[in-house]
Parts: C-alpha cells; structure tokens; sequence
C-alpha cells in the first residue's frame, strides 16, 4: 500500500499500472488480485488509509452541536488548511491522488466523495446552517460553504501560480495558522452580514 500511494500520487490511477505498483515494493504481480481483488479496490483502499490518518484532526460530532460554531469554524479552516499544505508529506499522498482524480475523473469520484469529502462537507455546512440560521441544505448555507473551501484549497492547488506572484509567502507552520485565521475572519465577516440581511428580509 505504502507503493501504491507513492505511484497513485505521481502518475494518477489511470496512469499507474499494477505492476509498477508491484515492482516498487518489491512484490508479485498476483499480490494486488489476491489481496485487494484489482487495481481500484487497491486505490480506494490507499485512499481510505491516508484519510483515517487525517481524520485525527477531525472536530467531534458532539462538539460540532453543542460548542460556539464560529470558534469551530475557526478549528475546521485551520486543519483543513493544514492538512492541505502538508500534501508533499508522508502519509497525506491521497491529496495528490485527489489532484489527478478532480483532473482525470474515475469510476472510484463517486465512491470517495461518498466515503471521504461528503462527511466534512456536511460537518461544514452544519456549523454554518447555525451561523447563518438556515437549514444546512439550503442553497445559501452551501455557497457559505463552497466560498470556504475555494479559500483553504486555492492555497494548495494554486500554489505554483502563488510561488510566481508572491515569492516571500513562505507555508510555514505560523505563516499557515495566519492565513487559516483571515479565511476565518473574512468568511465570518461575511456571514454574518448574510444572516442579518435575511433577518431584515424576513420580519
């Protein structure tokens, strides 16, 4: 497994053979059908693997109901953001292998979607929906939602194009927190302008 989220994060699933998988860890090609059936049972399994490593950062489900959803807010951008800048590590290779999935989609998106991103996108919305005081599947809790994540992800995803336009933005451990807490203060900010407008709107 350690092999095959080395190759998945370099070349994408489509692009990564079996055998290049096997021959990496020094293992026989007939060890992937053996234990994992084929070669996507191995992805899913690679994936699976690196997001239980990640899911420590993870806020408690109880805490997510009972404690003030703006300090949680705060804690969610910031392990998120974390999480995300620390994708050239050991053990976080699924971030890479989300990359080439978001650009070569496989028969495995809905599948990790389900099992990975849906549950912290629920978790999301659910601080949110107490924020801003609407349902968490209404339509403005979700672009809450949407406008939070393109934050934390266009520091991990545009990080070449970021190298070019801002070469002394350094991602060290301080400098990450920094940034976590405006996500956090300019998403607040917004929306809780967005609650008090509906209020205004609804009396």
């Amino acid at each position: 497994m350690d092999a095959a989220g080395e190759v998945f994060a370099e070349q994408g699933f489509q692009s990564a053979t079996v055998r290049d998988i096997c021959a990496r860890a020094g293992a026989n090609v007939a060890a992937v059908n053996y234990h994992f059936h084929d070669k996507m049972e191995l992805y899913l399994a690679v994936l699976r693997r690196s997001v239980s490593a990640a899911q420590a950062d993870d806020i408690p489900a109880s805490a997510l109901r009972t404690e003030d959803p703006a300090k949680l807010l705060r804690l969610f951008i910031a392990g998120m953001l974390r999480r995300m800048c620390r994708a050239e590590q050991p053990g976080a290779c699924h971030l890479r292998i989300m990359a080439h999935e978001i650009a070569h989609p496989t028969e495995a998106l809905p599948r990790v979607v389900e099992e990975i991103i849906a549950p912290r996108y629920a978790a999301l919305r659910g601080l949110l929906a107490r924020i801003v005081g609407l349902p968490p599947d209404h339509d403005t809790t979700r672009l809450c939602a949407h406008s939070v994540i393109a934050q934390v992800v266009h520091y991990a995803q545009a990080r070449p194009v970021i190298a070019c336009l801002w070469p002394a933005l350094e991602m060290t451990p301080a400098r990450i927190d920094e940034i976590a807490a405006h996500i956090a203060d300019f998403s607040l900010d917004a929306i809780r302008a967005i609650a008090k407008k509906n209020r205004k709107v609804s009396q």
